[in-house]
């Protein structure tokens, strides 16, 4: 069984005691929707891609459900009473954990999504979810007894604007029920774009990793830097992750486009060269919800309407979200923090990043040639990574006054430049 901790930098995560990127699949809705056989697939498929986490919803996401899963509970009376669901459920979610972590994953268990948390927008929507105290603190006791063996990274929160007192208050109650009842396994909270969690709490004692959401909306190409630059100016150094770039297939825009694997590409390289190097969510629209072919989704007119399951499984972002984990741990690009000064004012979104050990990484959405103020080149290597085709390539740069040049690259996808001095090792 691998286990997870954190560097002492801070900066970076551990499995094993070695440096490891956690590059995570989405599947919230896993325990209410595949079958064994369709479960076993998906494992494997993502196996062999490269991915080592999953992310999943203990309970149903109401507001963006598809029809055909199972839940745990029903409602009674206008509450959630869970003696009243799917008698199998938390049967099968137990025998689902134990196949993902015999091969390798771990799992990470949101255990409230923010429908259930009162002083939420989920709330509103469906308000007759909502957990009493006394209901949380049972349901939060008996999910880590149940699940705890399967060594998870918990996330306390789903989804949540982390700017209600009465919702924190719920969060951190959990959050320090967590440490009681599973003190040696790392908490996390996931947040919406727009959340920013408050500076007490994040240098505070509930919360090893930052789990960001750079989300779907259209701020999706500069959230992952702008979040990014939040969390990583706070007074205590955490791992932090993109758990939510753009889902590969989602409607953005209420009908206009859906993102597409270069989107996923973009949010993804922008949020780890910028700093959140720790680790990374991939969603594909369809296999997050477990659709399935003629079933309804709740928020359709919002995402709108999910590819089946097995459809979205195979686009092709997860084999470049893959790559990208293989670049991170073979470059040694865990403890990135961002560089802006490396770079000038620059159009095309490049950003730039560094690590403890100076070593540089450029990610350049587009072709162009870059300037980077780097005044001495001797000893200088240069490798380069045509993120499209998923290969290295061939790179051409040379001195110039006050820095170097990153000559346009011959590809005319997206690119990612290791500049490293010969001989320097990564920090471990």
């Amino acid at each position: 069984m691998t286990t997870w901790s954190i560097a002492p930098s801070g900066r970076w995560l551990l499995n094993g005691g070695e440096p490891t990127f956690l590059l995570a699949d989405t599947v919230w809705a896993a325990f209410g929707g595949p079958t064994e056989n369709e479960w076993l697939d998906h494992l494997e498929l993502r196996r062999r891609q490269g991915f080592n986490a999953l992310l999943i919803s203990v309970l149903p996401i109401e507001h963006d459900r598809s029809t055909g899963t199972r839940s745990p509970y029903a409602l009674r009376d206008g509450a959630v009473d869970f003696g009243a669901g799917d008698p199998d459920y938390w049967t099968v979610a137990e025998r689902m954990l134990a196949q993902a972590r015999e091969r390798g994953f771990t799992p990470m268990l949101v255990l409230l999504w923010n429908n259930f948390v009162p002083g939420t927008w989920g709330s509103r929507l469906t308000p007759d979810h909502v957990l009493s105290a006394e209901q949380t603190d049972t349901y939060v006791r008996e999910t880590v007894a149940r699940f705890r063996r399967f060594d998870p990274i918990w996330i306390v929160s789903g989804d949540d604007d982390l700017d209600d007192e009465t919702a924190l208050e719920r969060y951190s109650s959990v959050a320090a029920l967590l440490r009681e009842v599973a003190p040696e396994q790392l908490v996390t909270w996931h947040d919406t774009p727009t959340a920013r969690m408050p500076q007490p709490l994040a240098d505070g004692g509930l919360v090893d990793v930052h789990a960001l959401q750079s989300g779907h909306n259209e701020a999706w190409e500069t959230l992952p830097a702008d979040l990014t630059r939040y969390y990583s100016a706070l007074e205590v150094a955490r791992p932090i992750m993109n758990l939510e770039p753009c889902y590969e297939g989602l409607g953005r825009f209420r009908g206009a486009a859906r993102h597409s694997a270069a989107d996923v590409r973009r949010a993804s390289w922008t949020g780890v060269v910028s700093g959140a190097a720790a680790g990374l969510g991939y969603g594909a629209h369809g296999v997050w919800s477990w659709h399935r072919r003629g079933e309804g989704f709740s928020a359709e007119d919002v995402h709108g309407a999910p590819f089946p399951f097995s459809v979205a499984a195979a686009f092709p972002g997860a084999e470049d979200v893959a790559y990208l984990r293989r670049v991170v741990d073979g470059e040694r690009l865990w403890g990135l923090d961002a560089a802006p000064d490396l770079l000038g004012s620059e159009p095309s979104g490049a950003v730039a990043g560094r690590t403890a050990d100076g070593a540089i990484a450029v990610y350049a959405p587009t072709p162009f040639a870059l300037t980077l103020a780097i005044p001495d080149a001797d000893g200088l290597e240069v490798n380069v990574h045509d993120l499209a085709a998923r290969r290295p390539d061939a790179a051409r740069w040379s001195p110039v006054d006050g820095g170097i040049r990153l000559e346009q690259s011959e590809f005319t996808g997206d690119a990612l430049f290791v500049l490293r001095r010969a001989g320097s090792e990564g920090d471990r």
